[in-house]
C-alpha cells in the first residue's frame, strides 16, 4: 500500500483545477469551472469542477470523483499509477509496501510482455528471415530509419515461435495470452499457438510510448489484410491512434493533425516530414479518439483513401470530430487512391499542395452533394436545392449560412430566397421533431432518493449532521442502492480521524456507482439552511418508515381475515389507526 500520508500530501499540494485543464477548456462560472466533458459527447458544457472540494462531476454522464479518479479515467491508470504521477509532479517520492507492488505486477507484466515481444519481431526483422518484410517496406518506400523510428517487425512463419522465446524469458502461457500474442490450441490442452505469423508487425504505443498493442499486415494472401490485437487489459480498441505518441508535440507544434486511414499512410507522411500525422488504426473514428485528438488541437485535416469506403468514412469521421467542436477541414487526393500514393508520387511538395488546397468540411459536403447531381436540368436542380438546403439548415453561424447561400444560389442559377425559404422549411420541420422528442422526460427523482442524497451531503460535510444521522437512523433505513453503499460506509468508519472526509470515502469506497452519486451532491454549494434540510430529510425517511409498516399491517390484517382470527384483526386495526395518525 502507498501510506495514507503520502496520498494526503499529494492531494494537498496538487490543485484539480490545473489537472484537468491539461485535457479540458475550462472557463470559472462562479465558484466552479465548466467544460465540455471529456468522457462523453455534449454540446453544452455539463462537466463541472470544484476547486474549493477539488472534485469533479459531469452531470450529463455522471463521471465524477477527485483527482486521482479524473486521471485514472483519462489516462486508463491504476489508483498507485495515478498517485505517482501526480506525486511525480508534486515532487513527491511515493514508496510502496511490498504487498502493494506484488498486487499490481500483473499490468506492469503485460507491458514487459508486450515490450519483449516487440524486440523479438525487430530482431526478427533484421535477421534473415525478415528479408521478405523488408522488401515490402522497400517496395512500399519505406527508410530503414523509419522502420526503425517506429520500431517496424515481422512475426515469421511457424507456429509457436513467439510464444517459445516469451516462455523462455520467464513470461507464462496465461500472460501471454492476455497480452492479445497467443491462442489456446482447441485439440490441446495447454498449449497455445501465436496470434501473428508472416506479417509485418506495427507496435501500437500509449501516450506514454508503451507498448499496447500491435497490427500485423499480411504478407502472404492470407486474410484478413490487416490483424489488430484483441481488447485486452491494456488495449481498447477505438482508445487508441496510432502514431499519436509520436505526433502529439508535432501536433501541438503545427496546431493541427493529418488523420490519415493506414499505417503506410503515415510512416510515408512522417518518412515526408509531415510529422503532425496520425491513424485511427483501420477501425471506424469513435468519439473517444476525437477527444484524445482534441488534448493537442482543434484543427483536423482528414486525408483519407479517395475511394468509395474512404469517402463514406471520412463523412462520418467529420461529422463526430465537429461534434467534439473540432474544426475540419478535408484534403482531396486527386488521381492517386491515398496519401501513400500521393506523396510516393509527387513527394512533399504534392502532399503540401493539396494541403493548401483542404476543403472546409461544409464546403466539401456542398461540393459532393452538387456533383452528384445534373445541374443543366431542371428537376436535378431542385433534388440538389433541397440536398443542400438540408446541409445549410445545419449551419448555426448565420454569417457563413448567408455566404453558402449566395455561393450555391448561383451555382444552381436560383434567387437566394429561392434557397433560404427550403432551408427554414427544413429547420422548422427538425425543430417540431425535437419538440416531439423533448416531451418524452424522464421521470423526476422522488422525495424519498432526494432526502436519503441530501442527508450522505450533509453527513460528509457536517460532523454533527453525521451524528444526528447515525443517531436517528440505522443503514437499512436507507432504501436506494448507492445512498445505502455510501450509509454502509459512513455507519462503519469513524471519520473523526480523517483530515478530509470526503476524500477518504472517494478513495477507499469501492462501488464505482456510489462514487459518481457522490461527486453529483457533493460538487453542488452546500446551502445555508442545512439544519433545516437535515430535519425534513430525516421527517421524509421517518414517514418512508411509517408507510412501509403501515404496508406490512395491512398485509397481516389481510391475512388474519381470511383466517377467521378476530381478536388479531382487532388489534391489528387498532395498530393500523395509530400508524396512520403518526404519517
Amino acid at each position: 500500500m502507498i501510506p495514507a500520508e503520502t496520498i494526503e500530501k499529494i492531494r494537498d499540494k496538487t490543485d484539480i483545477v490545473s489537472v484537468v485543464s491539461e485535457y479540458v477548456k475550462l472557463r470559472k462560472t462562479g465558484k466552479n469551472y465548466v467544460g465540455l466533458c471529456p468522457f462523453h459527447s455534449e454540446k453544452t458544457p455539463s462537466f463541472t469542477v470544484s476547486q474549493e472540494k477539488q472534485l469533479f462531476h459531469c452531470f450529463g454522464c455522471g463521471e465524477g470523483g477527485n483527482v486521482f479518479s479524473f486521471l485514472m479515467k483519462i489516462e486508463n491508470l491504476s489508483f498507485a499509477e495515478a498517485v505517482k504521477e501526480l506525486g511525480a509532479k508534486a515532487g513527491i517520492k511515493v514508496e510502496e509496501s511490498y504487498a502493494s507492488s506484488t498486487s499490481r505486477t500483473k499490468k506492469e507484466k503485460l507491458y514487459e510482455v508486450l515490450a519483449l515481444a516487440a524486440k523479438y519481431f525487430r530482431d526478427c526483422l533484421e535477421e534473415e528471415k525478415g528479408i521478405k518484410a523488408r522488401n515490402y517496406l522497400t517496395q512500399r518506400g519505406i527508410s530503414e530509419q523509419t522502420a526503425k523510428i517506429f520500431n517496424l517487425g515481422f512475426a515469421p512463419e511457424g507456429w509457436d515461435n513467439l510464444f517459445r522465446y516469451l516462455i523462455s524469458r520467464g513470461a507464462t502461457p496465461e500472460l501471454i495470452e492476455q497480452a492479445g500474442l497467443t491462442l489456446p490450441r482447441q485439440d490441446k490442452n495447454d498449449s497455445y499457438y501465436d496470434r501473428f505469423r508472416s506479417r509485418l508487425m506495427f507496435p501500437i504505443y500509449d501516450l506514454r510510448g508503451r507498448v499496447i498493442a500491435f497490427s500485423g499486415r499480411t504478407l502472404t494472401q492470407e486474410e484478413p489484410k490487416y490483424l489488430n490485437s484483441p481488447e485486452t487489459p491494456l488495449y481498447h480498441k477505438g482508445e487508441t491512434i496510432y502514431g499519436i505518441n509520436l505526433a502529439k508535440e508535432e501536433i501541438k507544434k503545427a496546431n493541427f493533425v493529418i488523420l490519415v486511414e493506414g499505417n503506410l499512410d503515415l510512416l510515408n507522411l512522417y518518412q515526408a516530414g509531415f510529422r503532425n500525422t496520425a491513424a485511427p488504426l483501420g477501425t471506424a473514428l469513435t468519439p473517444y479518439q476525437c477527444k484524445l485528438l482534441a488534448r493537442f488541437t482543434e484543427n483536423i485535416m482528414l486525408a483519407f483513401d479517395a475511394d468509395t469506403a474512404g469517402g463514406a468514412a471520412m463523412e462520418r469521421s467529420a461529422e463526430l470530430l465537429q461534434a467534439e467542436g473540432l474544426k475540419v477541414k478535408i484534403v482531396e487526393l486527386e488521381g492517386v487512391k491515398d496519401p501513400d500514393e500521393l506523396v510516393r508520387k509527387t513527394g512533399a511538395k504534392g502532399f503540401q499542395e493539396a494541403l493548401s488546397k483542404a476543403l472546409p468540411f461544409l464546403s466539401f459536403k456542398i461540393k459532393r452533394a452538387l456533383a452528384k447531381h445534373n445541374l443543366s436540368e431542371i428537376e436535378a436542380r431542385a433534388k440538389a436545392l433541397k440536398e443542400v438546403a438540408g446541409i445549410l439548415s445545419l449551419e448555426k453561424d448565420t454569417f457563413i449560412q448567408k455566404e453558402y447561400t449566395k455561393m450555391v444560389s448561383q451555382q444552381l442559377s436560383i434567387e437566394e430566397e429561392t434557397l433560404l425559404s427550403e432551408i427554414k422549411r427544413q429547420r422548422f420541420y427538425r425543430r417540431e421533431l425535437e419538440k416531439d422528442l423533448r416531451r418524452i422526460v424522464e421521470k423526476p427523482p422522488s422525495k424519498l432518493v432526494e432526502a436519503e442524497k441530501n442527508l450522505i451531503a450533509l453527513a460528509l460535510q457536517d460532523p454533527q449532521a453525521l451524528a444526528e444521522i447515525k443517531e436517528k437512523l440505522t443503514v437499512e433505513d436507507f432504501s436506494f442502492p448507492e445512498t445505502k453503499m455510501v450509509a454502509q460506509f459512513l455507519f462503519a468508519v469513524d471519520l473523526g480521524n480523517t483530515k478530509d472526509p470526503i476524500h477518504f470515502v472517494l478513495e477507499n469506497l469501492p462501488e464505482e456507482s456510489a462514487k459518481k452519486m457522490l461527486t453529483k451532491i457533493l460538487v453542488p454549494e452546500l446551502p445555508a439552511n442545512k439544519d433545516k434540510i437535515l430535519a425534513d430529510c430525516l421527517q421524509v425517511i421517518e414517514r418512508e418508515k411509517l408507510s412501509k409498516q403501515i404496508n406490512l399491517l395491512k398485509t397481516e390484517l389481510k391475512k388474519a381475515e381470511q383466517a377467521g382470527e378476530t381478536q388479531k384483526v382487532v388489534e391489528l386495526l387498532h395498530l393500523l389507526r395509530e400508524q396512520a395518525t403518526s404519517l
